[in-house]
């Protein structure tokens, strides 16, 4: 009897054994938004994380940690244990615009964070209030010439893309705007939806389905090519401004010192899942393409983003609100 027991107790142990390091494997890693739900941030991370998740078969938690132009959330990913477990979801603002705009910040942007992988970029959308008057890009010009600094333009945050794109079209358009800041696309968008705001550049997945609506009124994106879901909108090119191209775009970092492996780990977990056909298709659908990739490309593409936008941040004096 004693044998037998002992038998089935060591069994177990066994079997304990064999299974923790699966349970272990199953523990959740959190995915830290700077933004609120309802944005394009938000949107487009639950749509890859989702389909990550089914592929490492590990839960991932989004944990939105909105405010301070994303330094919020940057911040706390930034002292969290590089223990492959907590990754930021790292964007225009608190990866690079903020550099420009801001003496002091509570992170490295370059030294902080290592890069995991890319997740999806969306085109801004010029839109404007239903009722302010200007049904396309020229009617809008002579509006903001008539009297410069009347038309308020909405924003996702100080230092967002939405406010640093927002400045330097409007600049090149020839007017000058007054910047209302908010604290994610979804609360300026609805604030626009309430007359509240005039103009707003905005990504994709918070503005197009308002703008389809007929809640907002699109009047140029900001590419060199239309984007498929909105055919009917010309691009800011096409209305007479050469260069006007910029998107929002969504990518996940990890605290300095994070292990390789967890790394390259969860690098090919998205990688995998952005080559599955109904995500790509659920990104477009919301205004949005995927951008997949190795850490050393997204980490040349966030270099290359602060090449180009710093400069732009400091030629027009832009500064936090």
């Amino acid at each position: 009897m004693k044998t037998s027991l002992t038998r089935r107790t060591l069994a177990a142990l066994a079997l304990a054994a064999a299974v923790a390091p699966a349970l272990a494997q199953k523990a959740p890693i959190k995915f830290v938004v700077p933004y609120p739900a309802g944005g394009a941030a938000d949107q487009i991370t639950r749509l890859v994380a989702h389909e990550t998740s089914q592929v490492l078969g590990t839960p991932i938690i989004i944990d939105n940690k909105a405010g301070a132009a994303g330094m919020i959330a940057g911040e706390i990913v930034s002292r969290a244990e590089p223990d492959g477990k907590t990754f930021f979801v790292g964007s225009n603002a608190p990866l690079v615009i903020n550099q420009a705009l801001y003496a002091t910040m509570p992170y490295d942007p370059e030294k902080s964070f290592v890069p995991v992988a890319g997740m999806g970029k969306s085109p801004l959308l010029l839109v404007t209030r239903q009722n302010l008057g200007a049904k396309d890009v020229a009617a809008l010009v002579a509006m903001g010439k008539k009297e410069p600094g009347k038309l308020t333009m909405g924003s996702a945050s100080s230092g967002n893309i939405t406010h640093l794109a927002g400045e330097s079209a409007s600049s090149m358009m020839g007017f000058k705007v007054t910047h209302v800041p908010f604290s994610g696309s979804s609360p300026a968008i609805t604030s626009m939806m309430g007359g509240n705001v005039d103009i707003m550049f905005d990504a994709l997945p918070s503005s197009m389905q308002q703008a389809k609506a007929g809640k907002i009124v699109p009047l140029a994106i900001l590419d060199f090519v239309r984007f498929p879901q909105l055919p009917d909108v010309p691009t800011l090119k096409e209305a007479g401004f050469a260069n006007a191209e910029a998107s929002a775009w969504f990518g996940v970092v990890a605290p300095a010192r994070t292990p390789a492996s967890a790394v390259k780990e969860l690098n090919g977990a998205i990688n995998e899942a952005l080559k599955k056909p109904e995500l790509v298709e659920k990104l477009r659908n919301i205004g949005a393409v995927s951008m997949p990739g190795s850490p050393e490309v997204f980490g040349k593409f966030i270099a290359d983003e602060r090449a180009k936008w710093i400069p732009v941040a400091k030629s027009l004096g832009v500064k936090a609100d």
